[in-house]
Order: C-alpha cells, then structure tokens, then sequence
C-alpha cells in the first residue's frame, strides 16, 4: 500500500472565527489544565498552545496559527534528542518520549527550546505541561496533523518504497471523517480527518494530498488571489492579500496577551468613550487655536 503526502488547507475567506478548530484540538489531545494554572505550560501564555485563537485585537482574516509541517522543518535539525520527525504523511511529528526540554543529551548538547527558537513561524512549539495525555511531564507540544489517528494504515505497514501509514492505536483510537466512500476511495486517508478539519462548522479546512491541494490553490477557476504556506498547512484567500503566518515566541506569549487583556478589559471599554470625546475636543481646541493665530497673522 502506498501512503499519500497529506496537507491542510484553510480557506479563510469561509472562517467565522468560531475557534471550533482550537476546541476540537484541545478536546481531542486532552489539553484540558484548568484556567488557574497561568504559567503552567499549555493554558499560560500557551492557551494557544497548538493553535491561535486570534481575536480582540487581531484584524483582518482569520489565520489560524498553527505548525507549518515544513518541507524542510528546522526543528528537526536543531532537536538535541531527535525528537522531531519529518513524517512519510507530511506531519512533523514530536516523540513525548524521547522529547526532554532543559536537558543535555549524551554529546553534552543541552535543550534549550530550540525548536522554538529556530522556527520563527506562527505554529512554533509550545514548552510546558501541555496534555492530560502526559499530565505531570514538560514536553514540546504542537500540531502534528493529528498524526496517529488521522489518515490511513497502521504505523506497523510498510509499502515497497519504505513508507510508513499514520494510524497508531497507541495513540489514540483513529478519527471520524465527514469525507464521503467515494472521495477516500479515491484517497485512503481521507477515511480519518484531523480533528479541526472534521468539526469545523463551515468547512473552510480541507484535508487532501499535497498535490491535489496545489492544484486547488492555483487553478484560476477557484479564484484565489492570495495564498500562502509551505510543507503541509497552507491558507488562501479570494478577497485579502494574505501575510505568512508568522510569530515570536516572546511577542505571541507575553506581549499580545497583555495587550489584549487591557484592550479588552472592562476598563478599556468603559474608558473608550472620554478617551474619544476627550481628543475630539483637543483637536476642536487646538484647531480654534490655529485659526485665530492664523486670523492675528492676518492683521
């Protein structure tokens, strides 16, 4: 059996910003520690641990900040414990196993985030206790394409050209799909949808080859103006021209949650208002005050 390069696929222009794909990550991978443990890992700065919800003060379309799958993924380089695999499927994969943040490997080469560091991307990994899966260890934790319970065949199955399948029941039990017989019989992994892609309300994710969504993305017939993306997660758009998703873990942690907790507290809200009259009536102000210079000048 041959096993296909998968990719995701967000049309942006079809998101309500329901963060229906963040909840059915958390709730699938069991990323449930309590909202009083700020600074515990996946709900410190980390809520959007696997994927950004983006509001408050975020404008424009909703890009879903989640891992690249890059086709050359720097994390897999810079991981002193080779933790991190490129998979046969396209998913960038973190082994919790082998994964053991802030210590030194049998070289003396010591973590110290560097998958955070070199990713730079909006998906970058999160470092902390992400999972009730794994609920007292300090692991990386990031999207992973629902690796081992999305796609098709087991871990154990090799085809002829050494490819592995994605499904691995020591993971978790495999996913539903809303995908129809005929469509993953045509494409076998089709079968089993990460879960953002099943439970997304508008059906703005697609879950296909890499290939075929290529093709979808630049056949002029479908319209889009504006894509970007690289490895397997890609976005693209009909209506905005679309900026690559990306962040700094310093800003994403600790600055933008900071100002969008004031931004959108009920203080900022109920001082908008003076604020506003307040430098209306600067600008009337000194507006009056130019003229009558400018009518003195005159004289």
């Amino acid at each position: 059996m041959a096993f296909n390069e998968m990719a995701i696929l967000q049309d942006v222009d079809k998101c309500m910003r329901c963060n229906g794909c963040v909840v059915s990550c958390k709730r699938t991978w069991q990323m449930t520690v309590p909202e009083t443990s700020y600074g515990e890992g996946k709900t410190a700065p980390g809520r959007r641990m696997v994927i950004k919800s983006q509001k408050r003060v975020d404008m424009g379309p909703f890009t879903r900040f989640s891992c690249w799958h890059c086709e050359n993924p720097p994390c897999v380089k810079r991981c002193p414990f080779e933790a991190i695999t490129k998979k046969d499927n396209g998913a960038v994969h973190i082994d919790w196993d082998l994964c053991q943040p802030g210590q030194m490997n049998s070289t003396g080469v010591q973590c110290i985030g560097q998958c955070q560091i070199d990713c730079g991307r909006g998906g970058y990994p999160k470092i902390g206790k992400g999972s009730d899966l794994a609920p007292a260890a300090t692991k990386a934790w990031k999207c992973t394409m629902c690796y081992g319970r999305a796609g098709i065949g087991l871990v154990t199955d090799v085809d002829t050209f050494g490819n592995h399948g994605s499904l691995d029941p020591a993971i978790g039990f495999a996913l539903p799909t809303k995908a129809s017989a005929a469509e993953y019989a045509l494409v076998p992994e089709k079968e089993h949808q990460p879960a953002c892609v099943f439970t997304c309300p508008a059906n703005a994710m697609m879950w296909d080859t890499r290939a075929n969504i290529l093709t979808y993305i630049n056949d002029p017939a479908n319209g889009f103006i504006s894509a970007q993306g690289d490895g397997s997660m890609y976005w693209a758009s009909r209506k905005s021209l679309l900026l690559a998703p990306k962040a700094d873990p310093f800003i994403e942690d600790h600055v933008t949650p900071l100002v969008s907790s004031v931004l959108s507290s009920p203080f900022a809200k109920a001082a908008l208002v003076p604020a506003v009259l307040g430098a209306g009536l600067m600008a009337l102000i000194a507006r009056r005050q130019r003229l009558t210079e400018e009518s003195m000048g005159e004289v």
